[in-house]
């Protein structure tokens, strides 16, 4: 998408800025830096905005106990909120830990992409309650998983056994170019029964069938009674691009793919590392 076309999309929803009370909210390579922080600037302008009566929603492809500390962080004891978390997977209330909405891989899928981690040499990975699951030797990005969310890895080589009954995402790990080559071929040999996604360089995610973090969205809105027309999505990764196209207005970050970008109304000038969102919440609020 060019920056005219950005800029025409932008200008057509002049008038309705006023409109939008939600703002959706991706962490990684979106809200937070490349160091997994939310830098101050950030912080402030979205804290601000609650403070104004917009709403908060933070939808990430991490599981629950990944998001609570940036959600503590962006005043969420406060001012209450809601997680989408596993990329739509889990809908929760943020003050209760109330889970609203659920959907789990079915054990038949699991057993399948054990199988296909083991036949091309990927690690596979998922979340038990407080704990990382691994069925293969911990990897560069499951030690990186586990540092930055406070979770230790538990490695079972007999994964099936020991995985959680309830799974809502599993991750498969390893170089970026063979997942960027069997992305296509997993999607294909998953289809009807699992979404996969590539969203970041060392894993694949994979959640239930039709499930995506758009998915999460609708069963929350359906619950608390939001128009997307009212609502702002941010983002920067190919499983964002369900909830771009879904929110009344879409916002790719300067530093998501073209591909992410072409699905947006409206491209940030400046990145994730660059108080990205800073500039949402001025542009928009």
């Amino acid at each position: 998408m060019t920056s005219a076309k950005h800029t025409s999309l932008w200008g057509s929803k002049v008038k309705r800025e006023k409109a939008h009370r939600v703002l959706v909210l991706d962490i990684d390579g979106t809200t937070v830096t490349s160091e997994k922080k939310v830098d101050l600037q950030t912080k402030h302008a979205l804290l601000q905005l609650q403070e104004q009566g917009v709403q908060l929603i933070l939808a990430s492809g991490r599981p629950p106990e990944g998001v609570y500390p940036i959600a503590k962080t962006l005043g969420f004891d406060r001012f209450g909120g809601y997680i989408i978390a596993f990329n739509g997977a889990a809908v929760i209330e943020y003050k209760t830990r109330k889970c609203l909405y659920e959907q789990c891989l079915s054990a038949d899928t699991l057993r399948s992409l054990w199988d296909d981690a083991c036949r091309h040499g990927l690690g596979i990975m998922t979340y038990g309650k407080g704990r990382i699951i691994t069925g293969t030797c911990p990897d560069t990005y499951m030690l990186g998983e586990s540092e930055w969310s406070q979770l230790p890895i538990v490695w079972h080589r007999d994964f099936l056994r020991h995985a959680p009954k309830k799974i809502h995402q599993c991750l498969l790990t390893g170089p970026s170019d063979l997942l960027q080559s069997l992305n296509p071929l997993l999607s294909q040999l998953y289809l009807g029964r699992a979404e996969v996604y590539h969203s970041e360089p060392l894993c694949l995610e994979v959640t239930p069938c039709r499930v995506d973090k758009s998915f999460g969205l609708k069963k929350l809105f359906h619950f608390l009674g939001i128009s997307p027309a009212d609502v702002i999505c941010c983002g920067d990764s190919y499983n964002d691009i369900g909830m771009l196209r879904y929110a009344g207005t879409g916002v790719a970050m300067a530093n998501a793919p073209e591909n992410v970008k072409s699905f947006a109304d409206y491209v940030t000038r400046h990145s994730n590392d660059e108080q990205g969102i800073v500039e949402v919440a001025r542009r928009f609020f």
